[in-house]
């Protein structure tokens, strides 16, 4: 411990303790939290700058009046004094309200700098001065320093109202409480109930709206993230339907082909329902929101459609259909429906295949499940391998653009697909 005869280091940190601790806790949460992108941490900074100076001038004249030093050394300390309670109060202005013309708010302060330097220098008596024994004097001025420091503590309080009035209730409120702190504050000085805590008092101010600027940082950060989690996914939706489209493009040509070789006049008349099936199916391609359920009905019907015209084994498709007014992503619930056709109804070579498609709706959601009464587990690693694909795309779909979920059971009496679509989800993508 560094002594200075009967003024210690102990004695300077025991009269502003709760200053440092809070100037000590601040600089640390300004020191962690560096990455933070925090408008106004500059004026922050100087203001912790300002206080820590502050605390060096009550010790300075205590350490005048304890070792009588030369009386016009107090100049020096009330002039620093003069300067600085003010300069706190402008930059703290400048730190909570976006004025434009600042420089118009420097001139009080410049006036009060400019006559606080003569009374120093020049011994002018318009602010303040000194006699011996260190007595304070005031000057015919003495209340400019004060004034001053009002006028901006005034120039907070309009800009709370203004805040509040607007409806930017925190931050008006924020900036309210640092008025009403620095007005009571001034007051205790003065009637003797809160002496040498004006300092205190700012950094707790400060202290309390750096919390709310990293609040209004770390919520604009959440909103940026949640943004751009939103952009990835809806590329990720843009990726899975190209994945899709040339699925569906080839299966179709397919039982075109086919049916080319057994009835050339069936198949021109196909070729209709095959343009409507793929314009319908492009443009739900280049939807990335939910479509009316309607029009993936018609989509299955026409898959449907096509898939008996080219198919060598009877099969039967029942709809059991208890609701019908939702949306669903484009291009979900038929690639459901071709696996069950293809890899569940088509496998019952005696033309005994059947599917199922049902809806129904809750007070939470709406079901939609698909059963076949195919061959289930009993399918060939290439045929799971197709079959994975197309569920796989269904999932992602559904999950990014609704938060739906898609569940699959395999047997060795068929297969059980089931969709639940939230409630929530699809009435917000009704909306849209």
């Amino acid at each position: 411990m560094i002594k200075m005869t009967d003024y210690t280091i102990m004695t300077y940190i025991t009269n502003n303790y709760i200053t440092l601790l809070l100037l000590a806790s601040l600089t640390v949460l300004l020191i962690a939290n560096r990455k933070m992108k925090i408008n106004g941490l500059q004026y922050i900074w100087m203001i912790m700058g300002i206080v820590f100076t502050l605390t060096l001038c009550e010790a300075f004249e205590d350490m005048c009046d304890l070792y009588n030093w030369d009386y016009r050394l107090l100049y020096i300390k009330t002039a620093m004094v003069y300067w600085l309670y003010p300069l706190v109060g402008m930059i703290e202005v400048y730190l909570v309200t976006p004025i434009k013309h600042k420089v118009l708010t420097v001139i009080p302060y410049i006036i009060n700098c400019v006559l606080v330097l003569s009374d120093l220098i020049f011994d002018t008596h318009i602010v303040f001065y000194f006699i011996r024994h260190y007595d304070y004097q005031g000057g015919f001025l003495y209340i400019l320093p004060i004034a001053v420091l009002l006028f901006y503590v005034i120039l907070l309080g309009v800009y709370s109202v203004i805040y509040i009035s607007k409806r930017s209730v925190s931050k008006g409120f924020i900036i309210g409480f640092m008025t009403i702190s620095s007005v009571i504050t001034a007051i205790g000085e003065k009637q003797g109930f809160a002496t040498g805590h004006s300092e205190t008092a700012t950094m707790i101010e400060i202290l309390v709206y750096y919390f709310f600027l990293a609040a209004i940082s770390y919520t604009e950060t959440q909103k940026r993230l949640y943004e751009s989690r939103i952009e990835l996914e809806q590329e990720r939706v843009k990726l899975l339907t190209m994945q899709i489209q040339p699925h569906f493009i080839f299966n179709s040509l397919a039982t075109l082909q086919s049916l080319c070789y057994t009835d050339g006049e069936a198949a021109a008349d196909l070729i209709v329902v095959f343009g409507n099936y793929l314009r319908a199916n492009i443009d739900s391609l280049e939807s990335d929101k939910p479509l009316p359920f309607s029009m993936e009905l018609e989509h299955i019907k026409q898959f449907i459609s096509l898939e008996k015209a080219g198919a060598d084994v009877d099969f039967e498709v029942i709809f059991d259909l208890r609701a019908t007014g939702f949306t669903i992503p484009p291009l979900t619930v038929q690639p459901i429906v071709e696996n069950a056709i293809k890899h569940g109804a088509l496998t019952r070579h005696d033309g005994t295949g059947k599917v199922i498609v049902k809806t129904e709706e809750s007070d939470d959601d709406v079901t939609i499940t698909i059963t076949d009464n195919g061959i289930g587990a009993d399918l060939t690693d290439i045929q799971k391998e197709h079959y994975n694909v197309g569920i796989e795309n269904a999932r992602k779909r559904l999950e990014i653009l609704c938060k739906g979920t898609l569940e699959i059971s395999l047997s060795e009496d068929g297969c059980i697909a089931v969709i639940k679509l939230p409630k929530a989800s699809k009435k917000a993508e009704a909306s849209i």
